[in-house]
Parts: C-alpha cells; sequence; structure tokens
C-alpha cells in the first residue's frame, strides 16, 4: 500500500492515535489557505522555469495542475485528508498522480518551511487589505454622519448618569478618531509583513541553486525580500501575533461601539 505521507519509508507505521493527536485540525485549517499555497506553487515554477530548471512543457504542467486543482477547491470538490496532514502534501500527490513527476519537481529550492511562511504571509496581507478597505469604508460613513450631526445636542454621561452637554457629531467622533489611529497602526503592520520569505527554504537558503528571490517577490506583489533566511523562520508565529494584536485594538473599538447601542 502507498503511504500518504512524504516522510515516511515503505514500512514505516504509524499509530492512529498518534496521527489524530500531531495533526489535529491542521489539515481543515490548511483547506482555507490552499488557494494561497497555489498562487506561490505557481509563482515558484516561473520562476524554475526561468533559471532553467523546468522546461517549457514542465512549466505548461505545473501550470495546468495547479489551476485544476484551485478549479476543484473552488467548486468544493478538492479535500485535503488527514492522512495527508496538509495542503502542501495534498498538492503534491495529486499533481504527481496526474501530471507526473512534476508534482516533485516544482518543490526545488525551497522547504515546507517556506512554502508555508509565504501562503500564510499572502493569507495575511489578503485579509489586511480587506480589514483595511472595510475599515475605511465605516469610517466614511462615521464623517458623513458628523457633519449631519454636528448640532444636535445629547446629554454626555459620567457613571452611568446625564453630566456635561455634547453633540452627537463628538459622540461619533470618539469613534471615527480612534478607527483613524488604528488605520495608522495597520499601515505600519501591514508594511512590516509585506516580506518575501519565499527562497530561505529549511532556514539556510538556498545557495547551491540560482534561485531568483527577487522575481517572485515581484510575482507575489510582495515590496520586498526578506533577506536574512533565518530571520524568515524566525518570523515564523512572530508576524502573526504583531498582525492579531493590531486587530484587537479593532476589536476593543467595534465593542465600544456595540455596548452604546445595547
Amino acid at each position: 500500500m502507498t503511504n500518504n505521507k512524504i516522510w515516511q519509508t515503505a514500512n514505516d507505521k504509524l499509530h492512529p492515535l498518534v496521527e489524530s493527536f500531531t495533526v489535529g485540525d491542521d489539515y481543515l485549517l490548511d483547506q482555507q489557505l490552499l488557494p494561497y499555497d497555489i498562487q506561490a506553487s505557481v509563482a515558484h515554477a516561473v520562476m524554475l522555469y526561468k533559471i532553467n530548471i523546468l522546461n517549457k512543457e514542465e512549466l505548461v504542467q505545473a501550470k495546468e495542475g495547479l489551476a485544476e486543482i484551485l478549479k476543484k477547491w473552488k467548486k468544493g470538490n478538492f479535500a485535503i485528508k488527514q492522512e495527508q496532514e496538509d495542503g502542501h502534501t495534498a498538492i503534491e500527490q495529486f499533481l504527481t498522480k496526474e501530471y507526473g513527476e512534476i508534482g516533485k519537481k516544482i518543490h526545488t529550492g525551497r522547504s515546507r518551511n517556506d512554502q508555508s511562511l509565504v501562503m500564510i504571509r499572502l493569507f495575511m496581507k489578503d485579509n489586511l487589505k480587506q480589514i483595511e478597505k472595510l475599515s475605511k469604508k465605516f469610517t466614511a460613513s462615521l464623517k458623513k454622519k458628523i457633519n449631519e450631526t454636528k448640532n444636535i445636542p445629547m446629554p454626555g454621561y459620567t457613571h452611568m448618569q446625564k453630566a456635561m452637554p455634547t453633540t452627537v457629531a463628538v459622540w461619533l467622533d470618539s469613534y471615527f478618531s480612534a478607527l483613524n489611529d488604528f488605520l495608522i497602526l495597520l499601515m505600519t503592520v501591514k508594511k512590516l509583513i509585506d516580506q518575501n520569505p519565499l527562497g530561505s527554504a529549511a532556514g539556510f537558503g538556498v545557495p547551491n541553486i540560482p534561485i531568483d528571490r527577487e522575481l517572485t517577490t515581484k510575482n507575489l506583489e510582495f515590496k520586498k525580500i526578506q533577506e536574512n533566511p533565518m530571520y524568515c523562520g524566525f518570523s515564523r508565529g512572530y508576524f502573526e501575533n504583531i498582525v492579531l494584536q493590531a486587530l484587537s485594538n479593532i476589536m476593543i473599538i467595534f465593542s465600544r461601539t456595540a455596548l452604546t447601542y445595547e
């Protein structure tokens, strides 16, 4: 029987309880991240073609195979199995089965370490862009309401009691000002994480292959290369924590907005 895990030898056996514990829900999370893994794999394949690791036919095969996976995923027909552990394995096994050796060859010059890093980095960039867009849309709505309500009086409360007179505009502007400050923080976080880790491999780069990190950086629309390969690995979890800390701020803003309407 063929093993589903790329690290197993023909005689390896893994107890189902160990598998369930070590894999956990990772394969389900990777199901959501799959499009970003495919996006990075396409960029990597193009780069391998440019440095003559892949020939034209192999590049076409890689692109066709990855496009087929994405199409199946969009239709809900590409499921990562628990025994595959992650999306990287699911993609490789599909390509190898349907398109031959290209499924393995496109891993030349990269590791699952930088493959995971770039996948998650693209996911964060995409979602931060959406959060910024929605936040700006909300601040625009607030600004319109502030202009409309600047002469409407309302009581200001202290210790749950009416205290000083104010206006609806001042009340709304407190949220507007908070969101504008959040957008400054968000812009900084976006700039910080906008670094391409692809090419760092297992943490020490790929000194024996002339990989073109500038090309993948351009094709994946990163602002810069994350130069130090060990820092790429270091940033795993570190960058995610920075993003989550930033997003906790907008959750505070909206939690107070929600309390206002209780």
